[in-house]
């Protein structure tokens, strides 16, 4: 170690070139994770929530997958436009069950022909503290006029473009689905593959449905299951798994998850690949200083190996001397590094006036297995020469 530390001394200058390049690496390479993890982080976290949600459930051909003793409701349980069976809630779990699906909930969706409004109304019944639920149909963040649905039995809320299109106001009664009905908010949900005109909690459309409409059936659990996967990148997997399980159902869902996939995996690759070239540069730096090194030593060297000294011990040299250096370096690097961004939020600096550089300690350790592999990979060039190298010829070729 004496030896090591009188070298480093002995050269002090190539020493400081050594470690200064060490140094400035590693905060290029701090800066930019701390820029691309912030921007992932912010970014990834609206894309990762981007197009997560579809909804499943069985078509049928018949105008009314119930028997109604109303044979004038003419009414039918719906979904994309098309008449469906009704649903057992045990399905909610077995959907659950797959990998990849952070929520399912039950969605009762039936329309009916209202004359007094001469148009078919649609009614969904809802799950209101369901994430499914906010994504595939409404949540209360979509209210614009009113109050959100309660568990009053007379109370809904109706779609912006539906109050408008029949004059409707917060406060009016309507008469339909077999009573009165009191409009107490108004939404807009936006494009949502469970839109309806007007909408309930499930429990009091499931009571509509037996005791107003006097509609007969083995069960009103559902028609629709509503689904939220916990990733974009995972979405289509989801499907085909619940595909595969489950062969008789459809499955509607907006295909706003690829480019957020895709976008996802072009920001995951391009900060991988810049951190990369980051530590080739280095690598290739530290490799050349090293070579250096052992050219300005090749004299002294050569004298060492003719004493009898073996090329592992010289060997073991070079590297240990490789390894404090960068050592040195990627410590001195992290401390201006944090320096560096502390300097930059102080000042509210920000990248395009956008992205603000964090400094994360779970970075620190990645950084110094880098550096330090860059050292120990840059100390085999010159082993390599070393070996392939006589005394008498190191010798001879410095003089």
């Amino acid at each position: 170690m004496k030896y090591l530390i009188k070298e480093l001394r002995r050269h002090s200058a190539r020493t400081i070139a050594s470690i200064s390049g060490y140094t400035i690496s590693t905060v290029f390479i701090l800066l930019v994770l701390s820029v691309t993890l912030t921007n992932e982080k912010s970014s990834f976290g609206i894309l990762r929530g981007t197009g997560t949600h579809f909804i499943v459930y069985i078509p049928t051909n018949t105008s009314c997958c119930v028997n109604c003793n109303n044979e004038d409701s003419k009414g039918s349980l719906v979904a994309e436009g098309v008449n469906t069976i009704m649903l057992t809630s045990d399905l909610i779990d077995s959907i659950k069950k797959i990998k990849g699906v952070r929520d399912a909930a039950p969605y009762l969706l039936y329309k009916l022909y209202e004359p007094k409004y001469n148009s078919d109304i649609s009614l969904g019944g809802i799950d209101m503290n369901s994430i499914a639920t906010k994504n595939n149909v409404c949540a209360v963040t979509n209210l614009i006029a009113g109050k959100f649905l309660s568990d009053r039995p007379d109370e809904i809320v109706a779609e912006e473009s539906f109050a408008m299109a029949h004059n409707l106001s917060v406060g009016d009664t309507l008469k339909i689905y077999g009573g009165i009905l009191v409009l107490t908010g108004i939404v807009n949900s936006g494009i949502k593959p469970g839109k309806a005109d007007i909408y309930a909690p499930i429990e009091n459309v499931r009571r509509i449905l037996k005791e107003d409409l006097k509609c007969i059936s083995p069960g009103f659990d559902m028609n629709i299951i509503l689904v939220e996967v916990t990733d974009s990148r995972i979405h289509s997997q989801v499907i085909s798994q619940l595909k595969q399980r489950m062969k008789y159902f459809s499955v509607s869902s907006y295909n706003c998850y690829q480019p957020a996939s895709e976008t996802m995996t072009i920001i995951e690759k391009a900060s991988r690949l810049l951190a990369i070239l980051i530590f080739i540069f280095l690598l290739i730096f530290s490799a050349k200083t090293q070579l250096t090194s052992l050219l300005e030593r090749s004299r002294e060297i050569g004298i060492l190996k003719s004493l009898g000294w073996s090329n592992t011990r010289l060997s073991n040299q070079i590297i240990f001397l490789s390894l404090i250096q960068a050592f040195i370096g990627v410590i001195t690097g992290i401390f201006l590094g944090f320096l560096i961004i502390l300097l930059l939020n102080s000042n509210q600096i920000r990248l395009f006036n956008l992205v603000e550089f964090n400094f994360r300690i779970r970075i620190i350790p990645v950084l110094i297995v880098l550096t330090l592999t860059g050292g120990l990979i840059a100390g085999i060039f010159p082993i390599i020469k070393l070996s392939r190298s006589k005394a008498g010829d190191m010798i001879n070729n410095f003089m």
